[in-house]
């Protein structure tokens, strides 16, 4: 009889490593939970935002004789800087607009400093009230020519421009890094 051919030295059996399957196991939920914290965290500033959402929107009274600033957001709103214009150029006060629109000085009026103000959920403020119908239908009449521009941030930073200068509406309305854009107002 023939012996066999001496395959050579036997080589150790490979052993499943069960350590570092568990060390796998152990990484990947791990990665898992990291995902769903990062995406928990995500979800949560999202809800805040929303929380603390400021909406600005200007509108007028006639019975009253008034134009106003309201925040119908659900979140106060930091006006950082308020901006006048008529017919494009920039003014300081109410009673100069009002003379640069009509070519006479305001007799009787009331006006809110807006810039570095904050304004609560469903807050209204007045910016400007005329005393007399004459002064306010002489404004109102030439109201097409003034346009305002207001620049307001959350309680969390995020900010926002709201401008009756946009080109179209969707602009009306734009978020921005930061608040005043370029130098303040000079709106007193």
């Amino acid at each position: 009889m023939t012996e066999p051919a001496n395959p050579g030295p036997e080589l150790p059996r490979r052993r499943f490593n069960w350590d570092m399957l568990a060390a796998l196991m152990a990484v990947f939920v791990g990665m898992c939970a990291l995902g769903v914290s990062v995406y928990t965290a995500r979800l949560q500033r999202q809800q805040i935002e929303a929380q603390t959402w400021p909406y600005l929107q200007l509108w007028r009274s006639n019975a009253e004789r008034r134009y106003n600033l309201s925040n119908r957001g659900i979140g106060p709103a930091q006006v950082r800087d308020m901006r006048v214009f008529v017919d494009g150029n920039e003014v300081e006060s109410w009673g100069e607009a009002f003379a640069k629109l009509t070519g006479r000085a305001l007799e009787c009026s009331r006006s809110s400093f807006i810039s570095r103000r904050v304004l609560a959920a469903n807050e209204d403020a007045t910016m400007i009230e005329f005393c007399n119908d004459i002064d306010f239908a002489a404004f109102d009449a030439a109201a097409g020519r003034v346009q305002r521009e207001f620049c307001y941030c959350s309680v969390l930073g995020d900010c926002w421009q709201l401008s009756e200068r946009a080109a179209n509406e969707e602009d009306a309305l734009r978020s921005v890094d930061r608040c005043p854009l370029g130098t303040a107002g000079r709106f007193r």
